[in-house]
Order: structure tokens, then C-alpha cells, then sequence
């Protein structure tokens, strides 16, 4: 009977077993009951293994041979099955652990080490260390003689900091404030625990203020910390002006300061601020700050500032006088504001405009617009004092050249202007240039070199012209170079690999395909491979050493408009046309190159109506992305790329 009754109870536990096994992981390991196994003369208890999981077919995978002991019986078969195992995990055993080992820690039980620190001793667990700091293992695994000690002295630490950090290795927990992260960074980067100095980083990055960010810019390049100090000094330039109010300036050194001031991000109303900076921190310390002061002059943009705050404000200053270097920069900036027509060859670091952002320029329907890339933001310029009506425009040296053009705004007018104009954004400012020789319209402006502009062929009234001028920034002069083999108007221009290009147009006999290049050297035009596709009024761009034509149209034998819808692409080298799969419906659009991409602002569309969207064409990708939808429609082959002042 008692057999009987311990078999009968074999049986139950079998069944429970396999029931269980149809359950949840997380319920197996809530139901830890041992089971019996075995006959009466051999009752032994089994623990379920709760990391493996039951199989599908409902059999537990549970294996005698972890715990069980001795060869399986008939009765644990079903424990046996070959199913797949799948790994479960009490959640919060980790946790569990490291508290337990903590507390170990401050009871002193089982510890195999003391550190010490500022005379301040600490029972640890050299396991724990070895296997929390790469410090610690390489001491404890080199043979180095610390690796035998039981009490082990650290130098360049307190005793404070390394509390904190023992206290992560045993927790995974700190406690930080603004006093103490010093003391904790140096020790954990002293011991390389490199998830304690994460958290360092990361508290400081969200306790920086002005109060304390002068601080903190000296404390990552203390410890190196490329990153976080490179967030710090962003904060310095976007709040540079807070920066020299609340007095956290005369805190910088000369070297940062210096960093600063040389940096486009810098966020100013204007130069004079940074100029007024400088004076302020000087003034701190006169003495000793006064051999640093020419260097700091030195990434002053003083050509930047007004004529007017050259003489009046800077001039009276002693050391701008007194200091050569500074005297140097003054007579530079002075030199820069007699000399206006030659401002774009003069240009230099001091003279670029402060801001690291893009915009796309736009002069359209008498308006100067502009669109920055980065931000999104629209804005209007300055008009010119003339109204532009339809101008060719390029840039040069981040001037803004508007020429030709018709002569009025009435659309029925055949004439041309021959009037040249330059926007200058430093001071939001137009000046009126020398005329060009012959009036034009319809014809194509670019910038060659530094110090050059070309315009090329055009009409004005009935005549189509195929002559070709050239305007000398330094002598303010148009001469004629080598005329076109063709007359031709509504074409396209660009300048590649340091020559300039002419492609499609039309002529008297109607649109053409014809690539023309001239090469600078030896003043001559040649001709290159055709295009693919006649076209007119249409964009050519140069990436890299390609250009890519977009757009344009033909006319049809009734005169209409015919769009010309797809995208070539051609290889200077190879001298060869390639065509590509995008294609685009534009025409008369303005287009400019920012990196691998060309943007193509306004133009008429395939229904014929002045668009009022800013497209993106990527070379690489050979996509077409639309960018911005602008308010007010963009007509007419005006737009390029400048930096803006952050004011505009």
C-alpha cells in the first residue's frame, strides 16, 4: 500500500509537471514546488530548471542532469524531451545582486581590499572593481605588485569623489550636484568607468547656464571631452551677448576668447559687440591682458563695422592706436571703406559675413527676397534704389551683381538696360556699378574667378546679339572678348572646371542644342558635343566637374511653349551627354548650387503660371524634392546663393 501510494504520487507530479509547462515562463517561476521522483526507497526532490522554457507540444524541458542526478528513470521521460529551449530571466535579480553585494560592501564582509583615498579608507570586493574599472584590471592582471596587495592608496583622487564612484560600481547610481561633479568626473575618469563619466556629462549638460559655463568649458578640456565640450562652447556662441552682460566673460582666456570671436556661429547684432567685448575684457585686467589684446583684434571683423563707428568708437581707443597689430587692423578696415568698388577682390577672413547659415537669394518683381536653408525663415532685403525689372544676377565673393535686364516695367517694352548694380549684405546696401556697353536682356551673367563677371550674348529690341563683355572688378571697366559663332538668346551659362559654358538657346532659325565653351587662356570659343534636347529658358549648373540641364522649352509651329521635360547631364572629360531617369517641367527659373544640390527657385510651370515653390534636384539621389512653397509667385532667372547677416 505504501508503494501503491507513492507511485499513485509519482503519477500526480508527473501531470502537474506537464500541465505547468503549458504556462507562462513568468508562472514557472512563481511555482517553484519540488517534485518527488523515484520509488519509495529512492524519493528525491527535483527543483523545476525555471531557465529553460516549455516546448510547444506542452512537455517541460526539464533535463535530469541538472539536479536530479544518476541515469533518467521511466517516470522522468517526460522531463527529457528534445524540444528547443528558450531562455528566461527573473527581472529583478540584477538589481537584487548588486544590492546584495552593496550591502556586503558596508558591512565589510568578504572584502579583499581597502582603498584609500585623502586618508579616508574603503572595504570593496576586488571582483567587483576588475570587473566595473579597466583601471583595476589592468592593475590586478599585469603582474604589477598591486596585485597582490590587500590595501591599495589612490593618488589624485578624494576621498569625497571616490565614495560617489564606489557607491555607482555597487549601485549604478549617483548622486550629483553642480559642487560635487568635479570631484566624481576626476575620479571616474581617473579609474576609467566610463558609464560613471556619461552620467557626469550628461548631468552637466542639462545644469549649464551662464553661471557655471565658463566653468565647464575649462573643465572638458581638462578631461578631454571633445563632445561635451563642443555643446559648451555652443552655448557660449548662441548666448554671447548674455555672456559679456553678466560679466562671465572676464572668466575666458585669452585662447577662448580668442576661439570665440573667430567663429561664423557667433550670435551678435553686430560687429561692434564683438569689438566692445574685447575692450570689456581687457579691462579686467589690463596688465597682464594686454599682450593678448592684438590677437583678439585680430578676429575682429572691423571692416564690418560702419565708417561712421570706425572714426567715432574705435579710433578713441588707446590700445587701437598704442598696439601695432591693432593699428594695423584699424588702417585695413579704413582702407576697406574707401575703396567700394574693389570691396570683392579685397576680401579676407575679417571681412566674411558672421553666420555659418545659407540662404537663397531671389530678385524678382522690383523685390530682393530671401530664403534661408537652414532655418525656413523668409525675409525681404533692401531694395535697389532703380527698379530691376527681370535682371540677370550672380554671385561673386558674397556680392550680389544685378545687371541688365528691360529698361521698364511694361511687359509689351522690347528694350534692354544696360544699368549694373551690386547688393552688398554686410550693409544691407546697393551700390550702382559702371554700364555695361550694350544693353541686354535675356542673356546670361557669371562670375569668372574672383574678380570677373561675363555677360553674354542677349537682345535688345529686335536684335539678337552674340557679343560678349567682360566687367574687371579691380578697374571697374567692361571690355569685349571674342564674339559668339552665333547670335543667340535665352540661353544658359555656367562655369566648370575654371571655363565657361554656353548651351542651347535660340537663335534666329529657332531653339538650338549647341555647347559652346570658352577657354579663359587663349580668349577662344569651342565647340563640344550637342545636347540631347533643343532647349531654351532653360537652367544649367555645374557639380563638381558635371553640368546638368533642367527644364526649358522649344516652341511648336504655332509658337507656343513646348516644355522640355528631361534632366541631362554632361562630362566634360569624356565630352559627352548622359541622360538622366528624373526629369522636371520648369522654365525661366532661377537656380543656384548649394553642395550636390541644385535649387531651383519659381519659374513657369507646365500649366504656364508662375510657380511659387523652392525645388530641390539632388545629383546624387537624381530626385526632384520640393522645399518651400513661398507666399507670392517667383518669375524671372534671378537667384543665387549668400551667406546673410544674422539680423536679416
Amino acid at each position: 500500500m505504501e508503494m501503491e501510494g507513492a507511485n499513485q504520487q509519482l503519477l500526480q507530479a508527473e501531470q502537474q509537471a506537464v500541465a505547468d509547462s503549458q504556462q507562462p515562463p513568468s508562472l514557472l517561476l512563481q511555482q517553484q514546488q519540488p517534485l518527488v521522483l523515484g520509488g519509495l526507497g529512492s524519493r528525491r526532490k527535483c527543483w523545476p530548471e525555471t531557465s529553460r522554457a516549455p516546448s510547444a507540444g506542452g512537455v517541460s524541458p526539464l533535463s535530469t542532469s541538472g539536479g536530479c542526478g544518476g541515469a533518467a528513470t521511466s517516470s522522468e521521460k517526460c522531463f527529457k524531451a528534445g524540444q528547443e529551449s528558450r531562455m528566461v530571466s527573473a527581472a529583478g535579480y540584477p538589481a537584487k545582486l548588486l544590492s546584495q553585494l552593496n550591502l556586503l560592501r558596508l558591512c565589510s564582509d568578504y572584502c579583499d581590499l581597502t582603498l584609500s583615498a585623502g586618508g579616508v579608507q574603503f572595504p570593496v570586493h576586488k571582483n567587483v572593481l576588475v570587473a566595473s574599472s579597466d583601471y583595476f584590471r589592468a592593475a590586478f592582471s599585469s603582474g604589477m605588485r598591486e596585485a597582490g596587495a590587500s590595501c591599495l592608496e589612490l593618488k589624485g583622487v578624494t576621498a569625497e569623489g571616490l565614495q560617489a564612484v564606489l557607491e555607482f560600481v555597487y549601485t549604478g547610481s549617483l548622486a550629483l550636484s553642480v559642487d560635487r561633479a568635479e570631484d566624481i568626473l576626476n575620479t571616474a575618469s581617473h579609474l576609467q568607468i566610463s558609464e560613471a563619466v556619461q552620467l557626469c556629462i550628461r548631468f552637466l549638460q542639462l545644469a549649464l547656464s551662464l553661471d557655471n559655463c565658463v566653468e565647464l568649458l575649462n573643465l572638458s578640456e581638462l578631461y578631454c571631452l571633445d563632445e561635451f565640450g563642443s555643446n559648451v562652447r555652443t552655448f557660449l556662441l548662441e548666448n554671447f551677448e548674455d555672456l559679456c552682460r553678466c560679466g562671465a566673460l572676464q572668466r575666458l582666456t585669452a585662447a577662448q576668447l580668442s576661439d570665440l570671436l573667430g567663429d561664423n556661429r557667433l550670435r551678435v547684432a553686430g560687429e561692434y559687440l564683438v569689438f566692445f567685448a574685447v575692450v570689456q575684457w581687457l579691462e579686467h585686467e589690463p596688465d597682464s591682458r594686454l599682450p593678448a589684446v592684438g590677437d583678439l583684434i585680430d578676429q575682429v571683423r572691423l571692416p564690418l563695422l560702419s565708417g561712421e563707428h570706425l572714426v567715432e568708437k574705435v579710433s578713441c581707443i588707446g590700445f587701437m592706436r598704442d598696439v601695432p597689430a591693432c593699428s594695423d587692423r584699424l588702417t585695413e578696415a579704413k582702407d576697406y571703406h574707401l575703396v567700394v568698388n574693389k570691396q570683392p577682390v579685397m576680401q579676407t577672413p575679417r571681412t566674411r559675413v558672421r553666420n555659418h547659415q545659407r540662404s537663397v537669394v531671389m530678385c524678382h518683381a522690383e523685390n530682393l527676397e530671401a530664403f534661408n536653408l537652414a532655418t525656413k525663415r523668409h525675409a525681404f532685403l533692401k531694395d535697389c534704389a532703380v527698379p530691376l525689372y527681370n535682371p540677370c544676377i550672380c554671385e561673386l565673393a558674397n556680392f550680389l551683381y544685378a545687371c541688365g535686364g528691360r529698361y521698364d516695367g511694361n511687359e509689351a517694352s522690347e528694350m534692354a538696360s544696360a544699368r549694373c548694380f551690386r547688393y552688398d549684405p554686410r550693409f544691407d546696401a546697393w551700390h550702382e556699378l559702371v554700364p555695361m556697353n550694350e544693353a541686354r536682356k535675356d542673356f546670361a551673367l557669371v562670375a569668372t574667378g574672383n574678380s570677373c563677371l561675363m555677360a553674354i550674348g542677349g537682345q535688345d529690341e529686335n536684335m539678337v546679339m552674340c557679343t560678349v563683355e567682360r566687367l574687371c572688378i579691380a578697374t571697374g571697366e567692361w571690355r569685349f572678348l571674342p564674339s559668339l559663332q552665333h547670335a543667340v538668346y535665352c540661353h544658359a551659362a555656367a562655369v566648370c572646371d575654371s571655363r565657361v559654358f554656353v548651351s542651347g538657346g535660340q537663335r534666329y532659325d529657332g531653339y538650338c542644342d549647341s555647347l559652346i565653351c570658352y577657354e579663359p587662356d587663349s580668349e577662344l570659343w569651342a565647340s563640344r558635343a550637342a545636347m540631347l534636347n533643343k532647349r531654351g529658358n532653360h537652367i544649367m549648373e555645374c557639380v563638381g566637374s558635371r553640368l546638368f540641364v533642367l527644364g526649358g522649352n522649344v516652341e511648336d509651329i504655332y509658337g507656343f511653349p513646348v516644355p522640355v521635360t528631361p534632366i541631362e547631364s554632361y562630362n566634360s572629360i569624356a565630352d559627352q551627354w548622359t541622360l538622366l531617369r528624373c526629369s522636371i517641367t520648369i522654365r525661366e527659373a532661377g537656380s543656384c548650387v548649394l553642395d550636390s544640390r541644385i535649387y531651383i527657385a519659381g519659374g513657369l510651370d507646365g500649366e504656364n503660371y508662375y510657380s511659387h515653390s523652392l525645388q530641390v534636384y539632388d545629383t546624387q539621389k537624381d530626385e526632384v524634392q520640393l522645399v518651400e512653397r513661398f507666399p507670392t509667385r517667383i518669375y524671372g532667372r534671378v537667384c543665387c546663393l549668400m551667406t546673410l547677416p544674422q539680423g536679416l
